[in-house]
């Protein structure tokens, strides 16, 4: 009996990853290549110099290897947060940025695919999730964001009375959390549920069931979100 196993997918190596996440921010990014072989090779600078001061040939030895290896994490450091800004740059102003942002989180909180409201003319959309800081709702679209959001607020707090329901407006504007801090800002929501009482919270919320938000002709929410790979590079 011939076996049917299908071809596990190869794994990427990690020096792969940083060399697609360099791919990826070199061309928007001419700050790049300078910094990390600006880094690279002042952090082994100094090494030789505190070497040679030392007069010891040993301890020259040892600091060169250490100045590699810290020149070499530094530089993979830096390239690392130069990724980010570039993956949230080229994120910014699309529908559903905030939810993929909020669904790269591992743990603690889990944010749902579907919209809870939005806008009759789609220009605001409305994600919810459920975590330690109760339940936070994630509204894009400036100033037209701010009535679905209170009304996906007000529905919630009458559905789970006692759970604190936050909203939290993404944006460049006023009394807005942009992408790059949109998950320090999710975290920082005083915690409300134990580990025991989110599944309950969402559980209680599955039953219920969602008031369908007004969906506009040619538009799908769900599907009109950036691809979360481009956190990773393709």
């Amino acid at each position: 009996m011939a076996k049917n196993d299908a071809p596990k997918p190869k794994k990427q190596r990690w020096y792969h990853l940083v060399a697609q996440a360099y791919r990826t921010t070199a061309p928007s990014d001419k700050y790049l290549l300078p910094g990390i072989i600006g880094i690279v090779v002042g952090v082994i600078a100094l090494a030789v110099v505190i070497g040679l001061l030392s007069g010891s040939t040993v301890v020259l030895v040892y600091l060169i290897i250490f100045g590699v290896l810290t020149g070499a994490l530094g530089a993979m450091y830096f390239l690392t947060r130069r990724f980010e800004r570039t993956a949230y740059m080229r994120m910014e102003g699309q529908t559903g940025a905030s939810l993929a942002i909020a669904q790269s989180i591992r743990t603690g909180w889990k944010f749902e695919d579907n919209p809870v409201n939005m806008d009759a003319r789609g220009n605001a959309i409305v994600f919810q999730g459920v975590g330690r800081g109760g339940i936070v709702l994630l509204a894009e679209g400036g100033s037209a964001a701010r009535k679905p959001a209170t009304q996906a607020q007000k529905r919630l707090e009458k559905l789970v009375p006692g759970v604190p329901v936050s909203i939290i407006y993404v944006g460049r504007g006023e009394g807005e959390v942009a992408l790059p801090h949109l998950t320090k800002a999710i975290r920082r929501t005083k915690k409300a549920l134990g580990r025991n009482d989110r599944p309950k919270v969402e559980a209680r919320l599955k039953a219920i069931g969602g008031a369908k938000p007004p969906m506009p002709k040619g538009i799908d929410p769900v599907r009109a979100r950036p691809d979360r790979k481009g956190m990773r590079g393709r």
